[in-house]
């Protein structure tokens, strides 16, 4: 996706090579899996794999080919992989194709696509095509189920996931200073976009607000950090959280981030198929608002409010201007984050 939001205009040429990007790592992701894991509901929150391929197809063809000239349906495409008609929880029971006939449709419908696209005028006076904004919305779309796959393998039921790693992390680096924090001076602030080609609608309207000075951490909170809230009794102390967390709390039998354990007086941290020794300088992870809430609340600090996250990720007081990225216009690559999802960790 860094490429994709990096360009301003795509060419034919750009818009193959992103789809065929994006397609080789949904290939990538599911390559481990057989067709019976594909089509088990392994989480009620989450639907069979197998459905999240063919409502990937089916939405491709939806909008670049049904939809891609002329009059324009926007109803979501018909039968079993209608997302309102058939929720998550219900997907399971419906009768999904084998992997084989899925990757034929899948592919039957890629070369519908590759074909329009020879004879596609981007820059008409349609809103769809100005710029290749629906390829770019499907490329979106299908980078987003990658993510909805990846969250689907994390809970997966059974034999753990076999990640095919296609990249080393990085080493962990802790801060240079745990918990420092940075003053924001608050005042006026731009954000959202009003870009209409990469964002999403609910990206925008650009718009102004105004914000009250605050201080904010400067690096996410690390698993090193978030241990010693486990180890001082932090699931087990009322004042650290809210009533509603608080409530919560007592529903459930949490007493760490979801995939942490205790082996031998060691804390592990499971990813996909690798239980590893808690790096204490990865960010943590798989907490809930109310565990978030209540960690906050034992360091003497709070979550900031979206206003305030955007805010101090990406507007530069001194310019009066926002960022195009945290770290300036530079386009992100794999030195600023997992970008891709194919190390299969924060």
């Amino acid at each position: 996706m860094q490429h994709l939001l990096s360009e301003a205009r795509l060419t034919r040429e750009r818009i193959a090579e992103l789809l065929l990007e994006a397609r080789a790592r949904t290939l990538l992701l599911i390559a481990p899996l057989s067709d019976e894991d594909l089509h088990l509901q392994h989480d009620p929150l989450m639907s069979p794999i197998v459905w999240d391929l063919g409502h990937m197809a089916h939405f491709e063809e939806l909008w670049l080919v049904r939809n891609l000239e002329g009059a324009v349906s926007f109803g979501e495409m018909p039968g079993i992989y209608n997302p309102f008609e058939h929720p998550r929880a219900a997907r399971g029971k419906l009768a999904l194709p084998t992997l084989g006939e899925c990757q034929e449709l899948m592919a039957g419908i890629r070369r519908q696509v590759l074909a329009r696209l020879e004879e596609v005028d981007l820059d008409p006076d349609s809103a769809l095509l100005r710029d290749g904004y629906v390829y770019r919305m499907v490329l979106q779309h299908e980078y987003q189920h990658n993510e909805t796959v990846l969250q689907t393998l994390q809970l997966k039921q059974g034999q753990p996931y076999r990640a095919l790693r296609a990249l080393l992390p990085p080493e962990g680096r802790p801060p240079a200073a745990p918990g420092a924090m940075v003053r924001f001076p608050g005042g006026d602030v731009w954000l959202g976009t009003d870009d209409r080609s990469a964002a999403y609608d609910n990206e925008r309207p650009r718009h102004r607000v105004r914000l009250e000075p605050f201080w904010i951490d400067v690096t996410p909170v690390t698993n090193g950090e978030y241990l010693r809230f486990v180890e001082s009794g932090g699931y087990e102390t009322r004042d650290h959280w809210s009533d509603a967390g608080w409530s919560w709390l007592r529903g459930v039998d949490v007493q760490a981030p979801k995939y942490w354990s205790r082996q031998n007086g060691e804390w592990l941290e499971r990813t996909m198929d690798r239980a590893a020794l808690l790096d204490p300088a990865r960010p943590v992870c798989h907490v809930c608002y109310y565990e978030a809430e209540a960690y906050a609340r034992f360091a003497g600090k709070r979550l900031p409010a979206e206003a305030e996250w955007e805010a101090a990720a990406a507007w530069d007081p001194a310019r009066g201007e926002a960022r195009r990225y945290p770290w300036g216009e530079q386009p992100p690559g794999a030195a600023h984050a997992n970008l891709d999802q194919l190390a299969f960790t924060t």
